[in-house]
């Protein structure tokens, strides 16, 4: 029985021996060989804190809308688009309105900010200052009490302008 097992084993070792590891074989020349990777775009952007507006300032200023970082492709950018009604609403009486109106400036342009406004970014570090405008006869006509409106930043990955 020892012998019968003992040539088993041998016979197994000497075929497994004889099992030959192939590499693709290409005929001769050169073939190219492709590494692929995927880097995910990533970016951050600040938006203004909650802000308060002092009575009878005409301006004030509501922070900056910042691309603090950003891992964009080349034909990509970060746009962001405000929402809002732009009055302030008084919380006892929903009649009593102040409305004011935001300017945005990118560091040379002022523009006001509407339904059509957009702040596009392609580069960390890009910022839009945003100020809060009240006219004198707005201040004038304002009934006592408190007022707010809520502001709403939509920030989106989109193709790049060029």
């Amino acid at each position: 029985m020892k012998k019968i097992i003992t040539l088993a084993l041998v016979g197994a070792m000497l075929s497994a021996t004889g099992i030959t590891a192939f590499a693709v074989d290409y005929p001769g020349g050169s073939q190219d060989t492709e590494i692929k990777t995927t880097v995910a775009p990533t970016f951050t952007v600040s938006i203004p804190a909650d802000t308060t507006v002092a009575f009878n300032d005409l301006t004030t200023d509501f922070g900056s809308v910042t691309l603090d970082s950003a891992r964009l492709a080349p034909n990509k950018a970060v746009q962001v688009t405000i929402e809002s009604d732009f009055d302030l609403n008084n919380s006892v009486d929903n009649e009593a309105v102040i409305p004011y109106s935001l300017t945005a400036t990118d560091g040379t342009d002022e523009e006001t900010v509407d339904a059509d406004y957009a702040a596009t970014f392609r580069t960390a570090g890009e910022k839009t200052d945003l100020k809060i405008n009240i006219t004198q006869a707005d201040w004038d006509a304002a009934a006592a009490g408190d007022y707010s409106d809520t502001v709403t930043f939509n920030i989106a990955y989109v193709d790049a302008a060029e």
